[in-house]
């Protein structure tokens, strides 16, 4: 048996990607870690052999556990992953995500373990870019324009240097925006799809509150993403930074459109301040090129497919949130 350890594995993505593995790879070991334990509502095939309830900023207890696995594979999820939240919080959000992440690699590197570590990044690397370099593929310089994204582009770095300085087996992520059933609605597809569910449920006026309705971004199924992630599992080339994308951009107002056609509802659009970040790309698509080239990975699942999937999650558990 292979073995995986996946850091913030009680999240989102963590319980998508434990549920593509125990579908599509009997082979792997899956062990986790995180602040609180798995209680996932969205996953078929939530199985895993072990896992430790631990803070990833304690180095001896993130030693301890990863020597006891002798783990084969590393996916890095645990984050603050929220770019509004880096804004209110920005010198816990930057010590949180890096030194989480040195105590992870230093543990490889001091203990001589032959792992291969997938570490997750985001497409808030990037900036703002302009209109002529889109879409962005890896080569693009980055110019991090808010707190998180300044900490993401430091952890790809540190991976850089412990790749080519020390011979870790790193390979990094650009992941663009996803999103899929079971995310939280402090993320904004997750966020509109609910407001739909309580509008066609008589729970809420026919008024979508929102941020910025112009910005446009790229958007990827989960389902989609935890596949790429384990494809450059296996097959990324160590040291490399890769785009995790679907290459289409669609503003936050398209997506209200896609919803009314859809089910049918027509909607009043109400921009909130308080949902307006200081500073905001104003529009960013990747290339998912090179990782079609490298891995042979390439996205499967419709954003009218992912959109009804949030709905059908948010429909069949709103009740319980209200």
């Amino acid at each position: 048996m292979k073995k995986i350890l996946i850091t913030g594995i009680s999240g989102f993505v963590g319980g998508h990607f434990v549920d593509y593995i125990n579908k599509n790879h009997s082979d792997f070991e899956i062990y986790g870690i995180s602040r609180s334990e798995p209680s996932w509502d969205f996953v078929d095939n939530p199985g895993f052999h072990k896992f430790y309830k631990a803070d990833l900023k304690d180095l001896l207890e993130i030693e301890a556990i990863i020597k006891e696995i002798e783990t084969d594979y590393i996916l890095h999820l645990a984050a603050q992953s929220s770019v509004a939240e880096s804004w209110n919080t920005p010198v816990e959000s930057f010590m949180n995500n890096m030194n989480a992440f040195l105590n992870i690699i230093e543990t490889v590197r001091h203990n001589e373990l032959n792992t291969r570590i997938l570490s997750v990044g985001s497409s808030e690397q990037y900036g703002i870019i302009p209109e002529e370099d889109l879409p962005v593929s890896e080569d693009v310089q980055q110019r991090p324009g808010n707190p998180y994204a300044v900490a993401r582009v430091s952890q790809e770095n540190l991976a850089g240097v412990y790749a080519k300085g020390y011979g870790l087996d790193i390979c990094c992520t650009r992941s663009f925006n996803h999103c899929g059933p079971g995310q939280k609605d402090n993320f904004v597809v997750s966020s509109l799809v609910k407001q739909f569910v309580m509008i066609a449920k008589g729970l809420q006026e026919p008024v979508l509150h929102i941020g910025n309705g112009a910005v446009i971004r790229d958007f990827l199924d989960v389902h989609d993403v935890v596949e790429a992630y384990f494809s450059l599992l296996s097959k990324g080339k160590s040291g490399e930074a890769y785009n995790i994308c679907s290459g289409v951009g669609r503003s936050i107002v398209d997506i209200i459109e896609m919803l009314s056609g859809i089910y049918g509802i027509d909607v009043e659009i109400r921009q909130e301040a308080s949902r307006l970040r200081p500073a905001d790309n104003p529009r960013i698509i990747g290339s998912n090129k090179k990782i079609c080239r490298d891995t042979g990975w390439k996205p499967k699942i419709s954003f009218e497919e992912t959109l009804r999937s949030v709905y059908d999650y948010w429909d069949s558990h709103i009740i319980d949130d209200v």
